[in-house]
């Protein structure tokens, strides 16, 4: 069951919105529970921790979308939000509640980023809720792929950066050849970016001057072989903005 709230207050785009939503989980069988909302105080006062997904209008009245955005996450919300705007000038602000998307409403290839967003978010989902288990120094290490942020070879050993429950990073190590590790990794959304550096890229936050900005201030370099795939897949995931 994949718990959807769309907080939206145009109705056209709301029912726009749910419609695409309807149609591509019914069309993979996904069972599915919508909630419409239309303005951000509603879906404050409603709010438990209850949805995966949100779909948030950026320009409201009262409270727009980026405040109910840190007002979620203030208050511990997990949920992937996915920002609408018909303006691109609120993306920067999108990087600070951990947003999974911003969508343009005036995208002339809006139906088909939305179905690509969905694709993200619920292989996401999917991968949140599953382990996969690594060898590692000391044993086997059972983890959700999505707790991995980047992993980084140095001569024989890979360490793994691992983020806790609690937000601060722990690093496991394994004896291993990076590629070893990235072909059983490639599947959950890592790519290679330098030849000591395999990313998870749902924690990538920005690409620029050959460097990858990931989650917790983290920055790695980019090295020339691999920089047009990883800035190619960056303007992909951000919904080509």
């Amino acid at each position: 069951m994949v718990r959807v709230a769309i907080c939206e207050d145009d109705l056209f785009y709301m029912e726009r919105e749910k419609n695409l939503i309807e149609s591509y989980l019914q069309t993979r069988e996904i069972r599915s529970e919508i909630t419409t909302f239309s303005s951000s105080i509603e879906l404050t006062k409603a709010y438990a921790n209850s949805f995966d997904i949100i779909f948030l209008d950026v320009e409201m009245d009262e409270m727009n979308g980026m405040e109910a955005a840190h007002w979620l996450r203030d208050k511990g919300a997990k949920s992937h939000i996915i920002f609408l705007s018909a303006y691109a000038e609120y993306l920067p602000e999108g990087y600070k509640v951990d947003a999974h998307r911003y969508l343009l409403k005036n995208d002339a290839k809006f139906d088909e980023s939305f179905c690509e967003c969905m694709d993200s978010v619920v292989a996401k989902i999917q991968m949140e809720e599953s382990k996969i288990e690594i060898k590692i120094k000391d044993g086997i290490l059972s983890i959700s792929p999505s707790k991995i942020i980047y992993a980084e070879s140095n001569v024989h050993k890979v360490t793994l950066y691992v983020i806790e429950q609690s937000g601060d990073i722990r690093e496991y190590y394994m004896y291993d050849r990076l590629d070893n590790v990235q072909a059983k990794l490639e599947r959950y959304g890592f790519l290679r970016i330098h030849q000591s550096y395999i990313i998870n890229g749902e924690h990538l936050r920005k690409v620029y001057r050959y460097k990858a900005e990931l989650i917790k201030d983290i920055s790695l370099a980019i090295s020339k072989k691999y920089y047009n795939d990883v800035e190619d897949y960056y303007i992909r995931m951000r919904g080509e903005i």
